[in-house]
């Protein structure tokens, strides 16, 4: 497959950004950034007013200076929240595999499924058992307890899951919106939801909600098991291990419970 063609205007827009970005919290000028580009004097002012526009650029201190501006900040926080969430997903999964004995993962919402981001297994003979959670893997909403989660804790993804087919893939996949508002409903008021060989026949999962600042779900703990029926009193056991660590996550990212 050949590499995509990135437009000249846009390679030369990050040229202009990457000067301004070299240059420091003094900041640059046009002069400067010609040199260190080689562009147009006419075409680096013209970059430059659009990057203004964006916030990605801003005025520095000295007049006809330049530097980075809040949106690049902006981005590089939020880069720096997703590496967060990523190591303490990773600490989290290995802490309650090790206490369950079971492979746990985390997931995250993307374009319409449930993808995990993070997983582990502990070496036991009921993980052995137990499904192989593979980074990557992406799950149904309406077919998955992660993402049951999401749908029932974000009110605009289930809004925008009515678009959807509800494919079917087992005997027991919810197979209608009515069944699924239902559903959903239920998952909001007890905290937590179920895949009941919904997915993938022998397997069912337990997944609680990660919650962000708002109150909805950016994430989910789950544990998924080889098992047809999980016991109620196996699902109560999961939960006293996945709760107060979905608690604890996202108290740690600065979430809070809706």
């Amino acid at each position: 497959m050949s590499e995509p063609q990135i437009p000249s205007v846009l390679q030369n827009a990050l040229r202009v950004l990457e000067a301004v970005g070299e240059a420091g919290p003094a900041g640059t000028d046009a002069a400067e950034i010609e040199g260190r580009t080689g562009l147009h004097r006419r075409s680096i002012y013209r970059h430059l007013s659009s990057l203004k526009s964006l916030g990605m650029v801003s005025d520095a201190t000295r007049p006809a200076h330049y530097r980075l501006g809040p949106s690049i900040a902006a981005l590089a926080q939020n880069a720096s929240d997703q590496r967060e969430f990523l190591r303490r997903a990773r600490l989290f999964c290995e802490e309650l595999s090790g206490r369950t004995h079971e492979p746990v993962h985390v997931t995250v919402l993307d374009q319409g499924t449930a993808v995990t981001v993070a997983s582990a297994s502990a070496d036991s003979e009921i993980s052995k058992k137990s499904p192989p959670i593979v980074l990557g893997s992406r799950r149904p909403l309406h077919a998955s307890a992660s993402g049951k989660v999401f749908l029932a804790f974000n009110p605009s993804a289930l809004e925008a899951y009515r678009v959807r087919p509800l494919e079917t893939f087992t005997p027991h996949t919810i197979a209608t919106m009515e069944q699924l508002y239902t559903e959903c409903l239920e998952v909001r008021n007890r905290g937590y939801a179920l895949d009941r060989q919904e997915l993938l026949l022998g397997v069912t999962c337990v997944a609680v909600p990660v919650h962000g600042i708002n109150g909805r779900a950016v994430g989910t703990l789950a544990v998924s098991t080889k098992n047809p029926v999980m016991s109620a009193s196996r699902r109560r056991e999961l939960l006293r291990a996945l709760l107060p660590a979905a608690q604890e996550f996202t108290g740690a990212i600065g979430g809070s419970t809706p």
